[in-house]
């Protein structure tokens, strides 16, 4: 939800300034709404801290689903200890309000920061490429740390990403929401908080087989990833339909329009696009298996710093290099056409006389063609197109190095 202090109070909201909840965390204003609750900022009464509070909408208070996702997004963020993640703070139950107390986190939405509303200059789309790497390398290495404990997020967007800007740091990431995450293993496994084939989340930033309703795992927060990088670099989703049961089937057959063509004038490095589309791969054997293999991507893309990570034992057998791996096509594309020039130099500069057939006398040579004529005025063409060839082919190689 988005911690936009100001946000206009509707008349329907579970709490008002002032309100005391649980005895503990008196509300104090209003910061942003979401299907199911509300966010106040709060004063903890215990020590003075202020806190974001989440509240469920009343009217949902009786709903088994409701409560059992709130009271699991608290069991979740216990197990979350990270910088990119906010911290969880306390579950309380007041007076049939269910409410979560978490970390308050002074700046403003992902959302918020796109659409020019949240005062980050730098953060308005389309953002710069080397940018928006940075961003999404910071969500992936809070993706890691749930990833490790066996959580899948399932409903990243802009709007569960806050962004503050620190002295001496930059801007910084901070993932919220987890209340549609999904415990893939461990003792934590939750069973029995949603109806058959009932979907969660968002569906321009649903992986496609989540809206298959198929099981998840670590791929489909690659997929939403992928999804906000696209949207940060070009300014619109890869994909969005007239309804959400539109956009839903569009996830499962429409290609993805490459970035640089939906944004040409972007500075989109082709580099940056493979990683992109690879993210957005619509199966996901073929998307990037964890958001560690994501982040090295992206590394390799040259457009930000290098984070130092220890390597995993069979790293080196997945890793995958787009930029290695796309001046390498370059190569070998400049390699087939330097020896199919070849080719046909050789076939040109030689004449080949025809075999005797049974004894028969060789018939005499062919009168020489226009360009087997003394001095040879096709040799030229052919050198120059060799000598094209053969710079390509060393620069790329330089360029390698």
């Amino acid at each position: 939800m988005t911690h936009a202090v100001g946000a206009e109070q509707q008349g329907d909201d579970p709490a008002r300034p002032g309100d005391l909840i649980a005895g503990r965390y008196l509300v104090e204003g209003h910061l942003g709404r979401g299907a199911s609750g509300v966010v106040y900022s709060a004063r903890d009464k215990r020590d003075q801290s202020r806190v974001a509070l989440k509240i469920i909408h009343p009217e949902l208070c009786h709903s088994r689903q409701v409560f059992g996702r709130y009271k699991r997004e608290a069991s979740i963020l216990k197990l979350l200890k990270g910088e990119r993640i906010v911290k969880f703070l306390d579950f309380v139950e007041h007076e049939g309000l269910l409410a979560i107390a978490l970390e308050f986190v002074p700046g403003s939405s992902l959302e918020a920061a796109l659409a020019g509303a949240a005062g980050l200059a730098k953060v308005k789309a389309p953002l710069e490429p080397a940018l928006a790497v940075e961003l999404v390398t910071q969500i992936c290495e809070g993706l890691g740390v749930a990833h490790e404990v066996g959580i899948v997020h399932r409903d990243l967007k802009p709007a569960n990403i806050m962004i503050t800007e620190e002295p001496g740091r930059g801007l910084q990431v901070r993932i919220l929401d987890f209340g549609l995450a999904k415990v893939v293993h461990g003792e934590h496994m939750v069973t029995g908080l949603t109806e058959r084939d009932m979907i969660f989340g968002t569906p321009e930033y649903m992986a496609p087989e989540q809206a298959r309703g198929d099981d998840v795992d670590p791929r489909c927060d690659i997929y939403s990833c992928g999804v906000m990088l696209y949207e940060m670099v070009t300014g619109h989703v890869p994909i969005k339909g007239a309804t959400p049961l539109a956009t839903m089937t569009a996830q499962l057959v429409e290609p993805i329009e490459p970035p640089r063509v939906r944004a040409p004038d972007r500075g989109i490095s082709a580099a940056l696009e493979a990683v992109i589309l690879r993210a957005l791969d619509k199966d996901p054997a073929h998307r990037y298996r964890s958001a560690k293999e994501l982040v090295a991507a992206l590394e390799a893309v040259g457009e930000r710093r290098v984070i130092s990570m220890t390597p995993q034992p069979d790293d080196d057998l997945h890793a995958h290099d787009t930029e290695l791996s796309l001046r390498r096509s370059q190569i070998q594309a400049a390699g087939g056409l330097l020896e199919e020039a070849e080719r046909i130099a050789r076939a040109r500069g030689q004449s080949q006389p025809a075999p005797k057939l049974d004894g028969a006398p060789a018939p005499a040579p062919a009168p020489a063609r226009a360009l087997a004529v003394p001095g040879k005025s096709w040799l030229w063409p052919v050198v120059s197109v060799l000598a094209i060839l053969i710079c390509v082919a060393l620069g790329v190689l330089l360029a390698l190095e």
